[in-house]
């Protein structure tokens, strides 16, 4: 859908909003909320939730290390295995 840009001639932060998004009194239409997951809520909480800033969700970095080591291992033992197959044939 198109996007329409809107500046703050205040603080010139640029907004992005897609274009039928809003109604000629300044209200989510009804189609927007239908298509989108805001539906079911009110606008002042739809508003709410699209100026917080979500921080990702949290990623446990040392078990995705250990993982990949996990992984490397496996692969370093199979790779031992076909060498001595190889020099036992």
């Amino acid at each position: 859908m198109a996007k329409i840009y809107e500046r703050n001639s205040d603080t010139d932060e640029v907004r992005e909003r897609e274009f039928g998004m809003y109604d000629e009194n300044g209200m989510f239409t009804s189609a927007y909320m239908k298509k989108n997951e805001y539906s079911g809520m009110k606008e002042k909480d739809i508003i709410a939730k699209e100026m917080t800033h979500e921080e990702p969700p949290y990623r446990n970095y040392a078990r995705e290390a250990i993982e990949i080591l996990n992984r490397m291992e496996r692969k370093i033992d199979a790779l031992l295995e076909q060498k001595e197959r190889k020099e036992n044939e």
